[in-house]
């Protein structure tokens, strides 16, 4: 019974473990470059995500600006044609848009209107706005359209 030798024994590691612990820590480490690698690659997509949703965003408000801008434009409601209009907005970026107004005949005004369906016709136009937005190497990287129907009272 020698206590001694025993736990001295006991305390000394054997020869088939020595570097266990080197390879244990190197996997462990391989694992968490991995994950980290992961990581890196999920927030650089959630990043583009992010960029093509604002860029479509800014491309709707370019699509409805141009729309407004026709509305304010003297010669866009013309009853015998086609009309197509272009407007650039912003300096930072490429923003376009593009309205096709086209008449879509007439009709009665709306019941309701104030108006007389014996006096006056509603004329009617379908308008088209495409916005686009994009950089100058890489032009209308984001589109969006718009259609609508207007009516504009005319006396007959």
């Amino acid at each position: 019974m020698n206590t001694l030798h025993d736990v001295t024994t006991f305390l000394r590691a054997p020869r088939r473990q020595a570097g266990t612990a080197l390879v244990m820590s190197l996997v462990i480490l391989m694992i968490l470059t991995i994950i980290g690698i992961a990581a890196m690659n999920t927030s650089s997509f959630e990043e583009k995500m992010a960029s093509n949703v604002q860029e479509g965003a800014s491309a709707f408000e370019a699509a409805e600006s141009g729309l407004n801008r026709s509305m304010n434009l003297t010669g866009t409601l013309v009853l015998t044609s086609t009309t197509n209009n272009q407007y650039t907005f912003g300096t930072a970026t490429v923003t376009r848009a593009t309205v096709i107004t086209s008449p879509a005949g007439t009709s009665p005004p709306k019941r309701g209107s104030g108006y007389s369906s014996t006096s006056f016709d509603a004329a009617n136009f379908d308008q088209q706005s495409t916005g686009s937005v994009g950089t100058v190497a890489a032009p209308g990287t984001a589109t969006s359209v718009i259609n609508r129907g207007i009516a504009q009272i005319v006396p007959k």
